[in-house]
């Protein structure tokens, strides 16, 4: 094999990576000078292959450790993550790898171990397993939430998916090996071959199955959580009126009587009284019955009581401004989850600044088939925008970090916008939903 094709058959091999954990794993690609770096060892390899030769120990032993640091340095992300997705994009390149093998050796009439043997053959395979990679990460990437899905992925399913592709590729290679002792016929061949893609599919498939089953099954323990805390907020929420409903009768009860006084403070011109009594009686109204805000929607008013409440145990400054309108097709359990989730980062956040700095401000504004949401509290430490809903600050990141996210979900589901801004000290979060 000659240089040229040695160092075509690297570059190659490491774009194949970059494209499978960057495009269908979605790994930020590094942009500071580790990215350089990575481009020097690269052309080190490809020198190696020139100067020593494409077969020589050293130059095997480079190919082998290069790769997997030139994909580090060009990505970004906790190290062992990483190269935990690395090995997992080498393994699921052999699935491309199958398919097209499994196709050339119907058209040449060849084994795939014959056609291996041709360096200009494994330069085709390697550029139509990119082209394939490229497309699919392309449509992937179209799918709403996919990505979001990706990057909070734990990094235990990359490994259960690396061991399963382990046993297609070993599953692989037993039957190549067999399909060539065994068989003479090349048709032979391909149908033992295309068998051989079939079981191998089935264990690729069982990789991404397992995480999609657990995905499933995550999703249905935080959505049946969050019902129940939904339900607890609609309890809480009954109550209060119930307690408010039960004041009001009391106050109309003693109604009568506190005209009577009234009257009477009047008809002898003791102003001064009459004004100190109605004081009272305000007083006592403001602190038997809560002002409770109320924005045109039950559930979502049920859900600002309870952030209301928690407001005030905490001196929180609290401003609720519009209304949703009625007309609105958006689930209440979509608009629980915006809501809820927004005003629990809000208080939080102000929990951690004086109390004077303390405030929440929730707008609400119908722009023909539009909802704006905009809700702005103190900024007390720096906000990484980009990273918001996708890091925790909390040390239980198997139980937190999910609110963002799960408001981020509920707003692509129903085709809205989800935006953060942060200036001078004042977080503005906006949510524009569309029908």
């Amino acid at each position: 094999m000659s240089g040229v094709e040695g160092i075509l058959l690297d570059i190659i091999f490491v774009l194949e990576n970059i494209v499978m954990a960057c495009g269908i794993f979605c790994i930020p690609i590094s942009k500071n000078r580790k990215f350089f770096v990575g481009g020097i060892l690269l052309a080190t390899l490809c020198i190696t292959d020139i100067g020593i030769g494409y077969s020589h120990l050293i130059t095997m032993i480079l190919r082998v450790c290069l790769p997997p640091i030139i994909v580090l340095l060009w990505t970004e992300g906790k190290i062992f993550r990483r190269f935990a997705i690395y090995i997992c994009s080498i393994m699921y390149l052999h699935m491309p790898y199958l398919c097209i093998d499994l196709l050339f050796s119907g058209i040449f009439r060849k084994p795939m171990t014959v056609l291996e043997l041709y360096a200009l053959y494994r330069i085709i395979r390697s550029g139509l397993t990119i082209i394939t990679v490229g497309i699919l990460a392309y449509r992937l990437r179209k799918i709403s939430g996919y990505k979001n899905i990706l990057t909070n992925l734990h990094t235990k399913y990359f490994l259960i998916g690396s061991v399963c592709c382990l046993a297609a590729s070993l599953v692989q290679y037993y039957i190549e090996d067999m399909s060539v002792l065994v068989y003479g016929n090349t048709g032979e061949v391909i149908c033992v071959t295309a068998c051989m893609v079939i079981v191998s599919a089935m264990f690729y498939g069982l990789g991404a199955g397992v995480v999609v089953l657990d995905l499933l099954r995550k999703k249905y323990q935080a959505e049946s959580r969050l019902k129940d805390e939904y339900l607890q907020i609609t309890r809480e929420y009954v109550r209060e009126v119930k307690t408010n409903a039960r004041e009001t009768r009391k106050m109309r009860h003693d109604l009568q009587a506190h005209t009577i006084s009234l009257r009477y403070y009047m008809e002898h011109r003791e102003y001064q009284k009459a004004e100190e009594y109605l004081s009272a009686m305000c007083r006592h109204t403001d602190k038997m019955i809560r002002k409770m805000p109320t924005v045109n929607h039950e559930i979502v008013d049920a859900v600002l009581l309870e952030a209301q409440i928690r407001s005030e145990n905490l001196q929180i400054s609290w401003k609720v401004e519009g209304s949703i309108p009625t007309e609105i097709p958006i689930g209440d359990f979509d608009l629980c989850t915006i809501f809820s989730n927004l005003l629990a980062s809000s208080v939080e956040a102000c929990e951690k600044l004086p109390v004077e700095q303390r405030y929440i401000h929730l707008e609400l504004r119908q722009l023909t088939s539009h909802l704006v949401i905009e809700l702005t509290n103190p900024a007390g430490d720096f906000v990484n925008i980009e990273k918001l809903g996708r890091i925790t600050t909390k040390r239980d990141t198997e139980n937190h970090g999910f609110g963002v996210s799960n408001v981020r979900t509920a707003v692509e589901k129903n085709h809205g916008d989800l935006s953060f801004e942060e200036k001078e000290g004042v977080f503005l979060a906006r949510i524009i939903l569309k029908w």
